[in-house]
């Protein structure tokens, strides 16, 4: 007996472990370990479209738009009737090739400015309430409760905070 046989069944069973374990960690929301299974699973030379499918769809979640595009090309050719039961638009993947030369995503630059020793950007104190007595211990803050509360924090100086990622920001917050 010829051990090719024995070797094509091995890889199979390995391939199909590696789909079965990406899917399960799709599902427990691991996309990392998932990717990692499926890229394992096309390795061993299943040509599933599961696997490129749910691969598309983490590369689009972590906004790796060219990547996705080929995965979600490769499902399409893979099983057409499947892909089309999906129902992703027909310019889908034109669309995600488009986004990347678009330059990307855009990119914001958030400052913030301060000066004094208190904290700026907070609501001004009404005229009747800015000249009571002891206003100015209280520097920028509204009352004495929000001085309390943020009397150890140093003062926010220009240039604190340096840049922000929003759309990072946005991912930690809204991550399924």
């Amino acid at each position: 007996m010829s051990t090719l046989p024995i070797r094509r069944v091995f890889l199979s069973l390995r391939a199909r472990y590696h789909l079965w374990s990406g899917r399960r960690a799709y599902s427990a929301g691991r996309m990392k370990s998932a990717g990692r299974h499926f890229q394992e699973a096309i390795a061993f030379g299943h040509e599933s479209f599961d696997a490129y499918l749910l691969l598309g769809k983490i590369h689009y979640r972590q906004t790796n738009y060219p990547r996705a595009a080929i995965f979600f090309e490769r499902a399409q050719s893979a099983d057409p009737a499947r892909y089309l039961l999906e129902g992703f638009p027909d310019d889908f993947i034109a669309s995600l090739r488009d986004r990347h030369q678009a330059n990307g995503r855009p990119e914001y630059r958030i400052v913030i400015e301060a000066v004094g020793h208190g904290r700026k950007g907070r609501r001004k104190r009404s005229p009747s309430t800015a000249n009571t007595a002891g206003s100015s211990a209280l520097g920028d803050f509204e009352d004495q409760d929000e001085y309390l509360r943020h009397r150890g924090a140093p003062p926010i100086r220009p240039g604190d905070g340096g840049d922000i990622d929003w759309d990072a920001e946005a991912r930690k917050i809204f991550e399924d």
